[in-house]
């Protein structure tokens, strides 16, 4: 049985302790209980894409070549920031550097980046990431569109 339970209520909380009462033991399972967050949302998703096209036009640039800039220059950050793991891989990367192997750390932090996903961001890390786009757009003066616009 695959399954994710999100217990906001005691009916949840008895439905996921039936779902665990009623797997079989063989194959083994694994449980893993661990705060909810809520992914970015559809709405945030749509508009970054949107705001990524307008600063693209404005300077001439395709959106996805914006998406892997941004990521490097503000989503890593807030990623290693907040996930240890990640925060790892971004030291293993710096030890490289620091060891004098610049282009291959260079390549590998262009990896690292091109698996970086907004799809993982929670909406207040996205809304973090958004922020800075925002700043960074006002910098060029460029004026992004904002759902009350519309």
């Amino acid at each position: 049985m695959k399954g994710k339970f999100i217990i906001r209520s005691e009916e949840h909380r008895q439905g996921a302790i039936e779902a665990i009462r009623s797997l079989e033991l063989d194959p083994v399972h694994e449980l893993v209980i661990r705060p909810y967050h809520k992914d970015r949302s559809a709405e945030q998703n749509s508009l970054y894409w949107k705001w990524l096209t307008v600063i693209g036009d404005h300077l001439g640039e395709p959106k996805d070549a914006l998406h892997e800039t941004y990521k490097d220059r503000w989503l890593v950050s807030i990623y290693e920031r907040d996930n240890p793991d990640y925060a790892e891989m971004i030291q293993a990367l710096r030890a490289v550097w620091h060891k004098g192997m610049k282009t291959e750390a260079v390549n590998l932090r262009k990896k690292v980046v091109a698996m970086t996903s907004t799809t993982t961001a929670t909406v207040k890390q996205m809304n973090e990431y958004m922020t800075s786009i925002e700043r960074h757009a006002a910098e060029l003066g460029v004026r992004l569109p904002f759902p009350e616009d519309q």
